[in-house]
Order: structure tokens, then sequence, then C-alpha cells
């Protein structure tokens, strides 16, 4: 057989190397490509737990049941595949991760929602049409409405998981059995309840903040000792409102570990997720629907305000205590290595939308 000479063929010499050095780094683009594109659904963004852990139904049963073994078990098992590759291709190869550590890698979990696109993940068996709960589309969040008295505690914060803790700045990995935690309410999750309460209180609304860390010395009876706190606080001041769970969250992968970020600003930014509890799981929580209508709103004036910043918001079987006050919420902010200025980033812009609605008197569902 004869064979063909393609440097004659072409009329030059032809360099084999970089041509096919060309051709593998069109095949690696490709690939990411198609995989940031399909990661778009969610069966990419999860992945099935081992056979030790919990199974779905325990998890969405109530995270007060979780052996300490799971503590940092994340409530959407998200793993952003498409993401990871893209970072991988394009790393910095001058980061160094000790052996057997796992790298801090960035990721925006948004989906890139329009103004008007409210994203969403419903683990219940609900048929839930999220546009019945978009109460306040196009209102604003100047006018004041409310009816409150203002003299008495409107907003109580406080914390189910208290030690959840942020990474240090400048931190590139983190130990997968230690990843950050801390009694130090300077620096953990009870430092950005404090930063949201303070915004409250300055934009004139009598904001109360239980500094108590639930989960310190036994995580598994997190959920019953903070829903003690919340009733107790209730019976201190009727005139609370508002009951908000403040949260960071925790994306692990199998050689990495997930901080989320929005890019919109200059400002590293992490990302917020609204945790919506419902009464699927037993719990006689009759006002989830005003909730998850408190809760659409918010994250439709959260992207108003910073398109990226918001992850899809989790609707789940479980309370998490969200039925005691009249309105109550889970936000996670941040995840475990998202740094606490990060944090203080997002919670300001929450601070900001959270003043105008309940200062404006946003209308919810079924008023």
């Amino acid at each position: 057989m004869q064979k063909i000479n393609l440097s004659a063929v072409l009329g030059k010499k032809v360099n084999f190397g970089v041509v096919f050095d060309l051709c593998a780094k069109a095949a690696i683009l490709l690939l990411a490509v198609f995989i940031m594109v399909y990661s778009s659904f969610d069966r990419l963004f999860a992945f099935s737990p081992e056979s030790k852990e919990p199974t779905l139904d325990e998890l969405e049963a109530g995270a007060e049941e979780l052996p300490p073994a799971f503590r940092d078990i994340i409530f959407e098992r998200e793993y952003p595949l498409g993401l990871g590759i893209y970072d991988t291709i394009f790393a910095d190869e001058t980061v160094t991760v000790p052996k057997g550590e796992l790298k801090i890698s960035s990721t925006d979990l948004s989906k890139n929602p329009m103004p008007d696109q409210i994203y969403f993940k419903n683990k219940t068996a609900y048929d839930i049409s999220i546009s019945d709960f978009l109460t306040a589309y196009g209102a604003s969040l100047e006018a004041s409405k409310n009816e409150f008295d203002m003299s008495q505690p409107l907003v109580l914060i406080y914390h189910t998981h208290g030690t959840e803790g942020y990474a240090e700045e400048g931190k590139v990995s983190y130990s997968a059995s230690n990843l950050p935690r801390s009694t130090d309410t300077s620096k953990n999750v009870v430092a950005v309840g404090k930063y949201l309460a303070d915004i409250l209180n300055a934009n004139g609304i009598p904001t109360v903040h239980d500094e108590t860390m639930h989960d310190n010395g036994s995580y598994n009876t997190a959920y019953t000792n903070s829903a003690k706190s919340v009733k107790e606080y209730l019976k201190k001041y009727p005139s609370i409102k508002y009951a908000f769970d403040i949260h960071r969250d925790a994306l692990v992968g199998e050689s990495v570990v997930y901080k989320t970020l929005t890019y919109d600003e200059s400002t590293p930014t992490a990302q917020l997720m609204f945790v919506v509890g419902t009464d699927e799981a037993g719990a006689a929580n009759k006002s989830w629907r005003r909730n998850l209508s408190f809760a659409v709103n918010a994250q439709h004036f959260l992207i108003s305000r910073l398109n990226n910043i918001a992850r899809p918001m989790s609707i789940r079987r479980s309370a998490y205590n969200q039925h005691y006050a009249p309105i109550g919420a889970l936000i996670e902010v941040g995840t475990c290595v998202n740094t606490l200025a990060e944090a203080k980033a997002a919670t300001e812009i929450l601070g900001e939308v959270l003043s105008g609605m309940i200062l404006s008197g946003v209308p919810l569902y079924g008023e």
C-alpha cells in the first residue's frame, strides 16, 4: 500500500507535534463545555451516598437525627462536576495542596438566573408552582407599609449549628476530617448572625440575637435545643414575627471542597441558600407555604440586587423549626471554606433585602 506524504499534499512541512497538541486542547475544551452544559441537569449535581451513610429518607427526616460522624453531611449533596473539570483544565499550577487534603475550589451554583427566575429543588411530594408564591414581582422595598410596633423585638436570629466555622484567609486546602468548626463566636457562623442583627437594628428593625451554639457538645440534639430556645424567646417577646436560623453549608467532593462565590462585583461574595421546611415529615408546620413565599420573594430581591448571589432554594420534608414563629427561615451563608469576609459580604446584601421586605410590608402567599 502506498504511503501518503501529508507534507507533500499540504505543500509545506507539517509539525505533527503542534497539530497533536492543538487537537488535544480542542478536545479537552469541547469536553469541558459539554460537561458544563450537561451538568445543569440535577442528576450530575447529586451523588449517591455510600451504604454506610444515612439513607436519603433518614437525611430528610431531620438533621437532628444524624449521628455525630455525619455532622457535615450537606443538604443538597451537590457535586459541581462540570465546573470541577473546568477548574482542573485551567487550574493554577502554583497552588500546592498537602498530601491527603482537599483542595479549596471556587464555584458558582446559582445557575445564573434572570431577575424574574427563581430556581429551586423540591425534595417533597408536593406539586409546587413557584410563581404562585412570588407575590412581590415588580414591587419596591422603599415604601414603608408595615404596622409593627417597633418598640419591641421583631426579629430573632439564632443558630442551630453555631459551631459551623469558616476558612482562614489564605488557606488552600483542608483535611476532610478537620473542616472548619469553632466555638469562637467571633469566627464562626455566630459572627455572621451578629453582623446580620447589627444591620437590621441599624435599619430600625428591633432584632435580638441568640448566640447559643446549640450543637456544642451534642450535635444530635441541636434542633431540639434550638427549638427550646426559639420557644423561650417567643414567650419572652411575643412581638417577634421573624425567626432566622443562620447556617453555613459544606460541599465536599472526592478531592476538593467547594466554596460558593459570585464574581458579579469586585468584592468576593459567598452565595446564599434558603432551606424551606414543610409538614411532609410529620411536623405541625401548617404555615410552611407562607415561609416559602417569604423565601421566594427574598430570593427575587436578592438576585435583583446581585444576580448570582443565590443558589437554588431547597424545599424539604422536615420543618427545621420554621413552624414556631409567624415567619421562619433557614439560610445557608456560604460554605465551610468560604472566608468570614466573603460570608459577611453576602450577609450585608441579605440584610439590605430582609430590612426592605420587613419595612415595606411585602405581602405574602395567602394574604
